[in-house]
């Protein structure tokens, strides 16, 4: 019997130490799904989405950062399988949450999705002066553009 996984469980991580995982808090996390035409049958919304002209929009930006977790997944090594990982900043007064974290060797890198072109990066900062992050990455419509936050569109994922 051949069976398949439709949904990746993204994991909620303090970022407080390496590995990502050491930092999981098991009871929270999210969900991603493999497939954005599986997210699409089973929202129930597939007919309105193919109406809209642009999809990124749809869910308030959650199609794009489906998309992205697909990617990031996708050039992950064939041979491991990479665990997906968040951040949310546990405060009262304020939110702020990172939408992917990536370890590479012995730096963690944050992540922001957006499904625009511009976007405010709060939470960016947040996390890049808690965690004294050298490097972060921001994947949107914005055309490719090299700094301590790296732009990336959506086309150049692979380059992460």
């Amino acid at each position: 019997m051949i069976t398949f996984t439709v949904k990746r469980i993204l994991k909620r991580t303090s970022a407080s130490a390496i590995p990502l995982e050491a930092g999981v808090k098991s009871s929270y996390f999210k969900l991603l799904f493999l497939d954005i035409g599986l997210l699409h049958s089973i929202s129930g919304l597939y007919p309105k989405t193919m109406m809209v002209s642009d999809l990124n929009t749809v869910y308030m930006g959650g199609v794009s950062e489906q998309f992205v977790g697909q990617e990031l997944l996708a050039y992950g090594d064939p041979f491991h399988r990479d665990s997906l990982y968040y951040w949310l900043r546990e405060s009262r007064n304020s939110s702020a949450e990172i939408d992917y974290l990536i370890q590479r060797g012995g730096n963690v890198y944050p992540i922001e999705v957006k499904s625009g072109s511009t976007g405010r990066l709060k939470s960016m900062a947040i996390f890049m002066e808690q965690f004294k992050s050298e490097k972060g990455y921001k994947v949107s419509q914005a055309p490719y553009s090299e700094g301590r936050i790296t732009e990336i569109p959506f086309y150049q994922i692979e380059k992460l």
